[in-house]
């Protein structure tokens, strides 16, 4: 958590179409209201991977206060791949979705992968971590008490 940051102009949630595992179409404002936890991730990227199994921990730790919500940025000719992997990294717990053209990178001002943006309730970015982390550690459960309890 030491790569943990607050923009001092953070972009705006984005808006991009992305597509889920059936292959329907949706946007994070599926989530509005919800604290969410979004990761930016891909299979060729060890460090995401390596920290996708402490993203369900932490989903499961706050069951029914945050959702933790991956997108993959993998290629169409990688779906099927990021579909299960995702799926045996976190016993499928986590849902899918992917943003193909990468755009969801751009307009989230990602310097690279993983990262990993908080948003609260209203959809406002209130911090994020470049890199991968534990966020099945204390420390990633005293920063999602800290946002919880501002709302």
């Amino acid at each position: 958590m030491a790569r943990l940051y607050v923009m001092e102009a953070p972009p705006p949630m984005p808006t991009r179409t992305l597509r889920d595992a059936a292959d329907n179409e949706t946007t994070l404002a599926a989530y509005q209201g919800e604290v969410v936890v979004l990761n930016l991730w891909a299979t060729w990227c060890a460090p995401c991977m390596e920290e996708m199994p402490s993203l369900m921990q932490l989903q499961y730790n706050f069951e029914g206060r945050i959702r933790v919500v991956p997108i993959s940025v993998d290629s169409e000719g990688e779906r099927a791949k990021a579909i299960s992997e995702l799926r045996r990294l976190t016993g499928g717990g986590l849902p899918f979705l992917q943003d193909m053209t990468r755009g969801v990178l751009f307009d989230a001002q990602a310097a690279g992968m993983p990262v990993t943006i908080i948003y609260n309730r209203q959809g406002q970015e209130v911090a994020r971590l470049a890199g991968g982390a534990d966020w099945g550690s204390e420390d990633a459960s005293r920063l999602i008490e800290a946002v919880l309890s501002e709302e």
